[in-house]
């Protein structure tokens, strides 16, 4: 069975329903006002089922609306924390992304992120291979440089700062993206050195800069 765009955006809206509606949304004349799609589709590709007039997932419904939520809402965190848009910006954006973010991109992804728990909205992603190995392993792929201990070294993965000026000021200290990053000492303030050059800046500076543990090329 193939699982197009319409489907998985009608997954999406009966995961809310079924899975995050406290109380649960599941009798067929709720859902089919809130389908594009009739439910009678999605319950001869084996994706729902009826008792009664409860409608519920079948396992392998539930497999494929996780993973279509799990894609959404790790598309909306990569929006809303790395590239910053604003909210009717990211959800546009996610919606297109999602349907294109394939497994091995998504691992990526969650890693990048570092295997968050919540979406933007504060709903909870449903947890992929990745999260559970990082969980095991307690890996944090990216961290705030605040995170990091004196003496650790990392690569810079991304700046997040809304404000421009703090950006600049980063940026001319030659905190970029793919450049070396060690942490001298946390206390009294947060001193690190890129290249050949040390700073010093409080933690607010700090925790703006993300880095990827570990030493280049690793």
């Amino acid at each position: 069975m193939k699982i197009n765009e319409q489907v998985e955006e009608a997954l999406e809206v009966l995961w809310v329903c079924l899975v995050d509606a406290s109380p649960r949304l599941d009798t067929e004349s709720q859902l089919s006002q809130k389908l594009e799609i009739p439910l009678d589709l999605l319950a001869r590709e084996g994706l729902v089922e009826r008792s009664g007039e409860t409608i519920h997932f079948t396992p392998a419904g539930e497999k494929e609306a996780e993973r279509a939520i799990r894609r959404h809402r790790l598309s909306e965190r990569l929006f809303h924390d790395i590239i910053e848009t604003d909210q009717e910006d990211m959800e546009e954006a996610a919606c297109q992304v999602e349907h294109i973010v394939k497994k091995g991109i998504e691992e990526k992804i969650c890693r990048l992120l570092g295997h968050p728990e919540t979406c933007p909205h504060g709903k909870p992603i449903p947890p992929g291979d990745c999260c559970r190995k990082a969980r095991e392993t307690k890996e944090k792929f990216v961290v705030p440089l605040t995170n990091l201990k004196p003496g650790e070294t990392g690569v810079i993965a991304y700046i997040k700062a809304n404000d421009s000026k703090k950006l600049q000021k980063l940026m001319v200290m030659g905190v970029l993206p793919g450049n070396p990053i060690e942490l001298n000492a946390n206390f009294p303030s947060f001193v690190f050195s890129v290249g050949y050059s040390q700073y010093a800046v409080d933690a607010d500076m700090a925790a703006a800069i993300i880095v990827k543990r570990g030493s280049p090329g690793r």
